[in-house]
């Protein structure tokens, strides 16, 4: 431990000396400065430089960018170092008691979340989840929406009642949401409910419980299936002949066989090219599964002279079946 000990005592001889030196040099020092500042300096001619475009360009652009840059690396770093991955419990806490935005973005995190890490869900944790889904009815319809997204992700087969329910909603994307789920569920129980979504008014949810129809594979929907194949809407058509094809019934397999006409497909309006390709490979898809004989020409021919690789493919594939 180190003491300090201050004495009261008269200076020596020494220190008084070494006071007067530094005195003495404290005053010389000033002086010099005073010299320097009042010292006048040269006339200079002042003479215009310019400077390269390259250097005036990294001066005000570059050199700013690169300094925005380095900020908002380090805004994002210090953001992923503070940030905590929420549990599932807590995110259904902020869905059912956070403040509007909260609720939402906790909804679409955890479906987010069921998406990546299922396994790791606690399963008496799923009933809660159903709870938070059918208290959503009122509320915001993202949150809604999300939910009908994580429990289909879930597939738990105690939620098709809810989402039954949830089929009643008033808003069509809700509705299809709820489809969706009811889908990825897969579970026979929900076939009436959906079937019923084939005399919507709307085409785009009449086209989706189609196609739910198809993954379920329910043949007691086959019927009613059967008479979506005269909907006024083509993808109406299109996807109750596709599932129909994945319950092994042909009752569409001639209007699949339009699908493989290329020319017809790529005349049809408000469609993507992608997705026009993926209208062409699942119609071969399917029409593969029902070994459909008077298709087999044509897919021969998109196996060899189609310009999407993936149609090709497809139809090469589809070929080992016939």
């Amino acid at each position: 431990m180190f003491r300090v000990y201050v004495a009261y005592t008269t200076a020596s001889s020494r220190s008084l000396l070494i006071s007067k030196h530094i005195t003495t040099i404290l005053n010389c020092w000033l002086t010099a400065l005073a010299g320097i500042l009042t010292m006048e300096e040269p006339a200079v001619e002042l003479i215009e430089e310019r400077k390269p475009t390259s250097l005036l360009v990294a001066q005000f652009f570059l050199f700013p960018l690169i300094i925005i840059a380095i900020c908002v690396g380090i805004f994002l770093l210090f953001g992923y170092l503070t940030y905590e991955q929420r549990s599932p419990r807590e995110f259904l806490n902020a869905i059912q008691s956070g403040s509007e935005a909260q609720r939402w973005q906790s909804a679409y995190e955890f479906s987010n979340f069921v998406s990546t890490k299922k396994e790791k869900l606690d399963p008496e944790l799923i009933g809660d989840v159903i709870a938070a889904y059918r208290n959503s009815q009122n509320g915001d319809v993202r949150v809604r929406r999300y939910l009908a997204v994580a429990i289909g992700r879930i597939g738990d087969k105690r939620a098709v009642p809810s989402l039954i329910e949830g089929l009643e909603d008033s808003d069509t994307e809700n509705q299809i949401y709820t489809l969706s789920a009811l889908g990825f569920i897969g579970d026979n129980s929900a076939v009436p409910g959906v079937v019923k979504q084939l005399k919507h008014p709307d085409p785009s949810v009449r086209k989706v419980a189609a196609y739910v129809l198809g993954a379920i594979k329910d043949p007691t929907a086959a019927h009613d299936l059967q008479i979506a194949l005269n909907d006024v809407k083509d993808e109406v058509r299109w996807n109750a002949a596709m599932a129909l094809a994945r319950m092994d019934d042909p009752a569409g397999a001639d209007l699949l066989v339009t699908l493989l006409d290329r020319g017809y497909v790529d005349s049809i309006p408000d469609m993507t090219a992608a997705q026009k390709v993926e209208l062409v490979v699942n119609a071969v898809k399917c029409l593969a599964i029902l070994k459909y004989q008077p298709a087999r020409g044509k897919i021969v021919e998109l196996s060899q002279s189609d310009p999407v690789l993936v149609v090709r493919s497809a139809a090469l594939e589809a070929l080992k079946n016939f």
